[in-house]
């Protein structure tokens, strides 16, 4: 019981440390609003059980039950807490590895050394300072996989159970098969676009367990995983399976081509940063070839890089939503540890010659190191020097939040994704704001947690989307009809856009304050110069 205590201690601890060094983005931040949606609206949270998106079919229903059950019975504040608990395991599975790795020669000199040069690449100082200095954060693409996914993030969401993969792995390795395959499908299952991340994982546990003649472990193993996976299996074809073929294959095209393709159009997502990303993951096969992580590693990697080389050859909107090169999400972070391992190791004969009193000083030095990046997290998290978002929407927020009332529907600007400038994915979380025109950013920034701030419906936005091939052409529909609006309104046309508006019955319209409606049926009931809220019809807010 003692050991137990100790090791929960460290685990808290290694945790605690990871969070403050990797920072976390205030609530409610870019793809919470997507993902926390169902679980607020189950939760209570003003009225959004009225919002159109609020009601469709829930993609992700665990998270949305983690979310609601947080919110209802406990403070939001707690999901900083879930994340905290995430990094804890996305750093005990890669440390594990580490040692795994390492070895006899893994002393705690050694395992202070990786801990310091892990924490430092993840990194909110040095992805920070890249971002300031060079523009780029480069860091970022050394935990990072390709097509702008990633377990970790800014913030807590579906993708960081991808931890669970990273953990399955490392379980696997320490000798723990049926543990290993458990978590990989409950990752799989929290966030089914993990699926085939699973399968190449439990895969390649088969074939290594074949190889040690356990052929009767290798076949259950099989099975336990499907039966593990067949529940979301299930529920995601009866909920989200087609309607009819030709719904489903524009449904599909829309959400491949005009919504997401920075992760699903091969052409947009890949440059030269990928081609090193691909690099990186490649020299780590190459430095454990002799030993089962490059089996385990190349079970992902093979079949990762074969369907994406169908899909640019098929141009097949479904094979890009499966997102095969989403393997590379848990193949990068498992790459760098591996790098760091070997790079620790070829220096270990030496570092273990050095005398015990210098060893122990060298030693401090990296706990040393890692306080500082403990406390600069800390600073570029109280001082607001990462995660940009407008102050200018704070005021609109704000009179939302208050007067909202059963029966709303507001009406919020957002702008089309232009044009790629250049190839490749971003992130701009530690990247200063460039000028308007010339931003790398896919979706601005500006209302998107109009929602989740206000908790007042909505009639659409561009960032959160439905799953359903009938909910997703209706919320194109939605988005052309939003755009129509607001172009009439810009170019002076009230009269034509009055019609569209209140056949959506739409009751709030919040505009820049640098625009004015003249129309009587246009109520201003709010204009802190940098939005206005029209009411449609007048009378009150």
């Amino acid at each position: 019981m003692q050991a137990w205590f100790k090791s929960a201690g460290s685990f808290l601890l290694w945790s605690l440390v990871f969070a403050l060094v990797y920072t976390q983005a205030p609530l409610y931040y870019s793809n919470q609003n997507q993902y926390f949606l169902h679980g607020l609206a189950d939760g209570g949270l003003g009225l959004l059980h009225e919002d159109w998106l609020a009601n469709t079919l829930d993609p992700t229903p665990l998270f949305t039950l983690l979310v609601s059950t947080t919110y209802r019975f406990g403070h939001e504040t707690l999901f900083y807490a879930w994340y905290g608990l995430l990094f804890g395991v996305y750093y005990f599975a890669l440390s594990g590895v580490s040692r795994l790795l390492l070895g006899e020669q893994a002393t705690p000199l050694l395992r202070a050394g990786f801990a310091l040069l892990f924490l430092y690449i993840h990194s909110a100082v040095l992805r920070l300072t890249s971002g300031q200095l060079l523009g780029v954060d480069y860091p970022w693409y050394f935990q990072a996989g390709v097509a702008g996914q990633y377990i970790l993030g800014p913030t807590f969401q579906p993708s960081v159970f991808g931890v669970l993969l990273l953990l399955s792995v490392y379980l696997f390795l320490a000798g723990k098969p049926w543990q290993a395959v458990c978590w990989a499908c409950a990752g799989a299952t929290i966030h089914t676009t993990y699926l085939f991340s699973a399968a190449c994982l439990t895969l390649s546990y088969i074939i290594l367990l074949w190889r040690e003649r356990r052929q009767r472990d290798a076949v259950l193993l099989g099975g336990l995983s499907l039966l593990l996976v067949l529940p979301i299996v299930l529920y995601n074809w009866l909920t989200f399976g087609p309607s009819s073929p030709s719904t489903f294959g524009e449904a599909q095209h829309m959400l491949a081509r005009f919504r997401i393709p920075h992760h699903c159009v091969v052409g947009d997502w890949f440059d030269w940063v990928a081609g090193l990303q691909v690099g990186w993951i490649v020299l780590a096969i190459w430095l454990v070839r002799r030993q089962p992580l490059a089996i385990v590693m190349l079970g992902s990697f093979v079949p990762g890089l074969a369907l994406t080389l169908v899909q640019l050859a098929t141009g097949s909107d479904t094979l890009s939503l499966l997102f095969p090169w989403r393997v590379s999400v848990y193949l990068v972070p498992l790459a760098t540890t591996v790098v760091l391992a070997a790079l620790l190791k070829s220096a270990a004969e030496r570092l273990n010659a050095w005398p015990a009193t210098r060893q122990r000083a060298l030693q401090l030095a990296t706990l040393g190191g890692i306080a500082v990046l403990v406390l600069g997290g800390i600073w570029i998290s109280t001082q607001d020097l990462a995660y940009p978002s407008s102050n200018d929407e704070e005021g609109v927020l704000a009179f939302v939040q208050a007067n909202k009332a059963s029966g709303d529907v507001y009406l919020i600007p957002f702008d089309l994704p232009r044009p790629r400038v250049r190839k490749g994915a971003f992130m701009n979380d530690f990247v200063p704001p460039t000028p308007p025109g010339n931003s790398n950013r896919l979706i601005r920034i500006e209302l998107q947690r109009f929602r989740l701030h206000t908790g007042a419906p909505i009639f659409v936005d561009f960032k959160s989307i439905p799953y359903r091939d009938v909910e997703v052409l209706e919320w194109q529909r939605r988005v052309q009809t939003a755009q129509t609006i607001y172009r009439h309104l810009q170019a002076g046309q009230e009269t034509a856009a009055i019609p569209l508006i209140q056949a959506e019955g739409i009751t709030q319209l919040v505009i820049p304050a640098r625009n004015s409606l003249s129309a009587e049926v246009f109520s201003e009931k709010f204009n802190d110069g940098a939005f206005a809220v029209y009411r449609i019809g007048g009378g009150s807010p």
